[in-house]
């Protein structure tokens, strides 16, 4: 899950998808690739430290509805702790996230990258094996163009854009009209230049923004999660069915 932007809810798409799918049956696992900003905990209300086994291998821990997490909060003395590293070593956490990790038998790994172009999203790319990519992005026409660079990543490594979604779409009003906070959507755009059809608009809503800081994020229901899920799978590549 990416985006050129940063602060368009990368994070909270990771976090549904997995959400998601596990409700439908699915073994997933989520990775949390924005070493220096990991948001994944808190969101799922993970504090648990990884288990070390063999002196290397670490056993992610589980939020309260058996979904793995991994993320670089997890092996900090605290949430507030700064990673003040370069580069090569965000690259080689990533890697080390997905090589000595014991996931165990997962259906998906959804991986949630930092934003940008740079170090993560390349090694991502190139150092793990990528069924698609889904990119996210709000409705601003500044927020498409950003986002639109991420696409031309995807393409020039050869990797599958599978879908785009577009987070904080509008606000749902009492009367059942929306209120489109920043201007009418500029999705299609991105929609073209990706190739990729649009997987779910998911609106402002105070009920995500309560379940994320509280680490119950997969207490949410809403219509626009069910759609979003529908259409990630119809789109993925073939997996196995969920027992």
């Amino acid at each position: 899950v990416m985006s050129g932007k940063g602060g368009v809810g990368k994070s909270l798409v990771a976090g549904l998808l997995a959400v998601g799918l596990k409700r439908r049956g699915f073994s997933v696992g989520v990775l949390d690739g924005d070493i220096t900003g990991p948001s994944i905990p808190r969101m799922f209300g993970v504090r648990e430290k990884p288990a070390v086994h063999d002196g290397k291998t670490l056993t992610p821990p589980t939020s309260r509805g058996g979904i793995p997490i991994m993320s670089m909060n997890l092996l900090l003395p605290s949430d507030e702790e700064a990673v003040i590293w370069r580069g090569p070593m965000v690259s080689g956490a990533i890697r080390q996230f997905f090589s000595d990790v014991a996931w165990g038998e997962l259906d998906f790994l959804i991986v949630d990258l930092p934003p940008g172009t740079s170090d993560a999203p390349l090694t991502v790319m190139q150092a793990l094996p990528i069924a698609g990519v889904v990119l996210v992005t709000t409705p601003q026409a500044l927020a498409t163009m950003v986002v639109t660079k991420a696409v031309h990543l995807v393409k020039q490594l050869g990797g599958d854009i599978l879908g785009v979604v577009e987070n904080m779409a509008y606000v749902a009003m009492p009367d059942g009209s929306r209120l489109e906070v920043f201007g009418p959507s500029q999705g299609l755009k991105l929609v073209i230049a990706a190739n990729a059809p649009l997987m779910a608009r998911i609106p402002i809503d105070p009920e995500i923004a309560r379940l994320a800081d509280s680490g119950g994020i997969e207490q949410y229901v809403a219509p626009e999660f069910e759609e979003l899920i529908a259409n990630f799978l119809s789109v993925v590549p073939k997996v196995a069915q969920p027992v």
